[in-house]
């Protein structure tokens, strides 16, 4: 899902969710979610993504919940 609040700014939201059948073990979920911010001003833009992911690989382990942060800074000329 994603909004235009301007023609200079605009935020979204995204999740996924996905389900591995697992023979051996009882069904594991991967759950992902990112909201990002994106902000434009003549030829130059700068965008802000928080991400996070449950059970990454499918698995449960609690070095497989992860969360980043990623910062992009666009210039043209």
């Amino acid at each position: 899902m994603s909004f235009a609040v301007n023609d200079d700014l605009s935020i979204s939201y995204g999740r996924h969710q996905s389900t591995a059948v697992k023979n051996t073990v009882a069904d594991v979920e991967l759950d992902g979610t990112s909201f990002q911010v994106a902000y434009s001003v003549g030829g130059a833009s700068i965008k802000i993504a928080e991400s996070s992911v449950d059970n990454n690989g499918y698995a449960t382990a609690a070095t497989n919940q992860k969360d980043g942060t990623t910062v992009a800074l666009t210039l043209a000329f």
